[in-house]
């Protein structure tokens, strides 16, 4: 029976967006011109912000603004069109799963995008905020916001608890400097929630200087705050920087897996190459870097064997093996 035609096309689509496949030129091309249009955009909102720039250059502003509105839209409506065709079975219903997908915080950011073209002459500082809002976009084409999500959602619990701590040292902080100050800067520590800013600011390590204590106590009190401060901080970012070397390592080691079993038969099949690639992409890597990879790997772990292309010993480094593999799919 006949594929539909449609349906073939409605594929090709979601290939072209899902990002769990390996990235294919159609996809690189559409990722690098809806970047584009967002970085186009963004410069248009900003440089419209200047009356001479506006008046000199309005109708290539509104140019600019079409076209980004027009592509964003057609951007939208592929993306929820297709996908029910998306490698997640969560999709697949042709009406509950399209509604899924749309709740998605990427899909209402994909939303907000094209929301201008539609408010007409509304408050123009609303336009310039959800016109703005499209820089959010390029999370999507980012592999460093993606790792950077992946390190939130697996700390979530722990920056949950540092940031629980910080907000209760706040209102207790802000509380006794409000109990100290109050009486000799009335009009400075007014209240607690007055004092609360100082207290955000002292412990971010800020340091304003538009609430300063005078008495003793407070500038004592204050000194401890500032070192608990600089404590939080360094907590907060630690934790950060250790769950971010580890969504390095387990990357790296998915690359390594991929290429061990790609390189147990001498040479990588077109999904090996693309996975090996996409991983690499992730990790920031460029074809030479994956290469050395390999090659570190081909010393250590790989058993000696003949190579099938030049019948030389696999333990010696080969860039060849990943580059002839290349070339032979990419052909």
């Amino acid at each position: 029976m006949a594929k539909n035609p449609l349906i073939s096309f409605r594929k090709a689509v979601s290939a072209v967006f899902d990002q769990n496949l390996p990235a294919s030129r159609a996809s690189r091309i559409v990722s690098s011109v809806i970047v584009v249009m967002i970085l186009a955009s963004i410069a248009s909102v900003v440089l419209e912000s200047e009356a001479g720039f506006r008046a000199a250059h309005n109708a290539l502003l509104i140019d600019v603004e079409r076209v980004a509105t027009a592509i964003f839209s057609l951007e939208y409506l592929f993306r929820v069109w297709s996908s029910v065709d998306r490698t997640e079975s969560r999709y697949r219903h042709p009406f509950w799963g399209r509604l899924r997908y749309m709740v998605r915080p990427v899909a209402i950011i994909d939303l907000l995008a094209v929301l201008p073209a539609f408010l007409g002459d509304y408050d123009l500082r609303v336009l310039r905020l959800l016109r703005l809002l499209r820089m959010l976009k390029l999370t999507r084409h980012s592999e460093a916001f993606a790792m950077i999500f992946a390190v939130f959602r697996k700390e979530a619990a722990t920056v949950g608890a540092v940031l629980l701590v910080m907000a209760m040292f706040t209102v207790a902080s802000g509380t006794i400097m409000y109990m100290l100050e109050n009486a000799v800067q009335p009009k400075v520590f007014s209240s607690i929630p007055m004092a609360m800013w100082w207290s955000i600011i002292t412990i971010t390590t800020v340091g304003y200087g538009d609430m300063i204590p005078l008495t003793a106590a407070g500038k004592v009190f204050g000194a401890v705050v500032a070192v608990f401060g600089i404590g939080t901080v360094a907590l907060f970012s630690g934790v950060l920087t250790a769950s971010f070397m580890e969504q390095l390592r387990l990357r790296r080691e998915e690359a390594r897996q991929a290429i061990a079993i790609g390189l147990q038969k001498g040479r990588l099949t077109l999904r090996q190459v693309e996975e090996i690639d996409r991983i690499g992409e992730q990790l920031g890597l460029n074809e030479s870097e994956v290469e050395d990879l390999i090659e570190n790997m081909l010393s250590r772990k790989i058993r000696p064997n003949d190579c099938p292309h030049c019948g030389g010993d696999l333990t010696t480094p080969h860039r060849h093996i990943i580059r002839r593999s290349r070339d032979i799919h990419r052909k």
